[in-house]
């Protein structure tokens, strides 16, 4: 009996297409955590510099993201 290779090319597509989309929605939940975090500490302080200390984090992580990943290779979705 031959093997179908399309069968499980397709099986392999779709385990890395469900891979994608887990870790795409861990990214999201990881980071919006730390978001609602950041803005909680920044919501405890009375400086005037909390909100830019929150803008320059966030900042800073996607900066440090966009490095790694660049728009051109990887565009927004």
């Amino acid at each position: 009996m031959a093997l179908d290779l399309t069968k499980v090319w397709d099986f392999a597509n779709s385990l890395l297409e469900t891979g994608n989309e887990f870790v795409e929605a861990k990214v999201e939940v990881v980071y919006g955590a730390l978001s609602t975090w950041l803005q909680t500490q920044a919501a405890r302080t009375d400086t005037k510099f909390d909100n830019t200390g929150l803008k320059t984090i966030e900042l800073g992580i996607r900066d440090k993201l966009i490095k790694k990943y660049p728009l051109e290779t990887y565009p927004l979705d």
